[in-house]
């Protein structure tokens, strides 16, 4: 899988430099085909294809490699084989979802792409979306952000402050694990956890522990504390006012794209009225909604529909900025 280096000094928001990094990504299709750009989402990776199958052609949406050239890059800070805190040995700066989308946009050039026809995010990765439709709002034709937010809510920040506190108060990978076990109630919903309880044989409480054990330990052989620690403080810092204007709806308001908002009516995490704030606020936005008892994770899990979303979407006609 082939690296993007970056310019030897490259500068943060913050003022700081992050020296020799580098992303990590992955293309599918043929480069004349329409460009696709996927932003992961927390502990994504640039595999698309492993993380969100439902989402591609083989098994039944949306993207296809022989209309598409599809891209997806592996965030700053993130463990799948871009720069992150364990290459520098614990010495990584500070970053935002602005750098990261400054990232993201030397990649875009490095591979001659113009425009980028759908732009897809979902979680943290809509945040970013969001965030390069601001920065850059001639690159993007067509915007679909999923289960994501303007501003991250204090709510959302509080469960990622007990997660790093769960990292803090262990001195081993147990503390991922637990922290990875707290997400997992965000991500899902009472009612999902009410089925998998029909499924087992016998109803106790060993049942529900049992899975989320087994969540936690199957995160941390494929994840490490350093980079779930500062992607979380990565997403806690997401605000497209800051810096710009405190009101919101003035920034939303700045975006050229065609775009589609789509919220879980489960979602405990980021709720669905977060996502029709996005879309009363963009201009010609659409709402769609996704029905499911699978809370946050739905946007992972129902690929089908939102390929479904994003045709219908594309299909019709907007009045152009």
């Amino acid at each position: 899988m082939p690296q993007f280096n970056l310019p030897a000094e490259f500068e943060l928001e913050s003022g700081e430099q992050l020296v020799n990094g580098f992303l990590h990504y992955e293309v599918l299709g043929n480069p004349s085909n329409e460009p696709v750009w996927i932003c992961h989402a927390l502990t994504g990776s640039a595999t698309a294809k492993d993380w969100w199958p439902t989402l591609f052609r083989k098994h039944g949406g949306f993207l296809d490699e022989d209309k598409h050239f599809i891209i997806c890059a592996n965030s700053l800070g993130s463990c799948y084989g871009s720069s992150n805190p364990e290459n520098y040995e614990g010495e990584f700066p500070s970053i935002t979802h602005r750098d990261v989308v400054k990232s993201f946009h030397l990649l875009k050039e490095h591979l001659a792409i113009d425009k980028i026809d759908t732009l897809i995010g979902g979680s943290l990765g809509g945040q970013q979306a969001l965030e390069w439709s601001i920065i850059y709002p001639e690159e993007i034709q067509n915007l679909v952000v999923i289960g994501s937010n303007a501003r991250h809510s204090a709510w959302g920040i509080a469960w990622n402050h007990i997660q790093r506190l769960a990292i803090d108060n262990s001195q081993d990978d147990k503390g991922l694990a637990l922290a990875r076990e707290i997400a997992m109630l965000s991500y899902r919903s009472a009612a999902d956890f009410d089925e998998k309880e029909s499924h087992w044989k016998e109803s106790s409480s060993s049942n529900v522990t049992s899975y989320l054990n087994h969540q936690g330990d199957k995160f941390i052989n494929r994840f490490n504390k350093q980079a779930y620690y500062l992607l979380t403080e990565l997403m806690d810092e997401h605000d497209v006012g800051r810096g710009r204007s405190a009101d919101l709806t003035k920034i939303l308001g700045s975006i050229k794209a065609n775009s589609l908002i789509i919220g879980i009516n489960s979602d405990v995490l980021f709720p669905i009225k977060e996502q029709e704030f996005l879309a009363a606020h963009i201009p010609h936005a659409q709402l769609e909604i996704i029905n499911s008892t699978k809370g946050h994770d739905a946007f992972l899990l129902e690929g089908n529909l939102i390929s479904k979303f994003i045709t219908n979407h594309s299909q019709k006609e907007f009045i152009c900025n």
